[in-house]
């Protein structure tokens, strides 16, 4: 082979590394997700193979034959486990180590013959084919999901059904020269290479684009202690409900005697009852409503549609719920409680408005005794903007907070 097919040949692996190098790329800046470090490693490993392959390098057919066969092989696994880990899942160990030795036993015996080089090759399309087949089962899933994800499944399983004839050809194939040779068999497989790994590396850092921007959108918008919402996340949920809904409910509870809970055993244990807490909340609300931390031990309820007795019953279901709980698992004998500010407001009814009201309602049932619910029963809610509040109408409950050690 002239030295300039050697360089036009080389073309093809150099195509394979600038991939790996251009999801390596992707990988710093998407988050470094796990699965395209197997599409790097997939591709650079192929890259390496091919350009042992080309230069024959080692020169001992033997040694070559195996080498190329263990990166090929390399590349293929590393592949399907990208695509596996896609979803989080792993390729079994047992029928991949299975399928890869018995690639590498057929390709080291195919060296006695010459004639058996197309069952080299057919071996080697056979053993891709089965991984990347147990991969795409692994994702099964996937050719239900969005529209980009049914797209790249598709697309790879367009791919490998195209790995078929392949092998059927080089099966029946006599005699395929080691190394390259500029024939017809190195073009369909550079053609089919750059259509495969190319659009495969396309639609892999898309879908890995999209992920990525959802999770951090997800991150914008919850607490990194409990997982609820956040204070913007709850007001954008208010903003768009009050454009649909006529009026809303709002909750605000406080838990009770906890700068006690923190001084007493600490930050990390207080931490652990506000994670508790967070789910029990969570367990007692409908799936139409949004709930919040807003700071510190401060959680919130935006009820769509709620008027006050729909949001007192809300609130009674999470005050009963909380001192029912026992977070004995945290601390042996510790309960918690909490206390609560509710109000129905007409939907024109600015946020800034009805926070301050429901919070001035709990603050005052803080100082009546806690574990209560402090509603206004009296004043219509759309007068809060324009009116002082009047007194405290009513309250339920008793304070229920206590441990085993006190």
């Amino acid at each position: 082979m002239s030295h300039t097919d050697t360089l036009l040949a080389l073309s093809h692996p150099l195509v394979a590394l600038l991939i790996a190098a251009l999801l390596g790329g992707a990988w710093r800046f998407m988050g470094r997700p796990a699965h395209l470090l197997y599409f790097i490693g997939a591709f650079a490993s192929y890259a390496t193979a091919l350009i042992l392959q080309i230069t024959l390098w080692p020169a001992n057919l033997t040694v070559n034959i195996a080498a190329t066969g263990v990166l090929y092989g390399a590349g293929a696994f590393l592949f399907a486990g990208g695509i596996a880990q896609l979803e989080r899942q792993r390729l079994p160990s047992w029928p991949s180590a299975l399928i890869l030795a018995a690639m590498l036993a057929v390709r080291l015996w195919s060296i006695r013959d010459p004639a058996w080089s197309g069952l080299r090759i057919g071996a080697l399309y056979t053993a891709v084919t089965l991984l990347f087949l147990l991969a795409l089962w692994r994702i099964r899933h996937l050719a239900r999901g969005t529209a980009l994800e049914r797209l790249l499944f598709g697309f790879l399983l367009l791919g490998i059904l195209s790995l078929l004839p392949r092998v059927l050809l080089t099966m029946n194939a006599k005699t395929l020269d080691y190394g390259y040779d500029g024939g017809m068999y190195w073009v369909l497989t550079q053609l089919s290479f750059y259509l495969f790994s190319v659009g495969a590396a396309v639609l892999l850092v898309l879908l890995t684009a999209f992920r990525t921007i959802a999770h951090f959108s997800l991150v914008s918008e919850r607490d990194a202690l409990t997982g609820l919402r956040n204070r913007n996340s709850l007001l954008d949920f208010l903003a768009r409900s009050r454009g649909t809904a006529e009026r809303y409910g709002l909750v605000i509870l406080d838990a009770d005697h906890f700068k006690q809970i923190n001084d007493h055993y600490g930050h990390p244990v207080g931490d652990a009852v506000l994670q508790a807490m967070a789910g029990v909340l969570a367990q007692h609300v409908r799936k139409m409503d949004a709930l919040g931390r807003i700071g510190g031990e401060e959680f919130m309820l935006v009820l769509p549609g709620a008027t006050l007795e729909e949001t007192e019953q809300a609130a009674v279901r999470l005050q009963a719920a909380l001192a029912q709980h026992d977070f004995s698992s945290i601390v042996p004998g510790l309960r918690c409680t909490a206390s609560f500010g509710i109000g129905s407001f007409e939907g024109d009814v600015p946020f800034e408005a009805s926070y301050a009201h429901v919070d001035r309602l709990l603050a005052l049932a803080k100082r009546q005794g806690r574990n209560r619910i402090g509603k206004d029963a009296t004043q219509p809610a759309e007068a809060v903007v324009t009116q002082a509040m009047p007194p405290l109408a009513a309250f339920t409950g008793e304070d229920s907070f206590s441990t085993m050690n006190q």
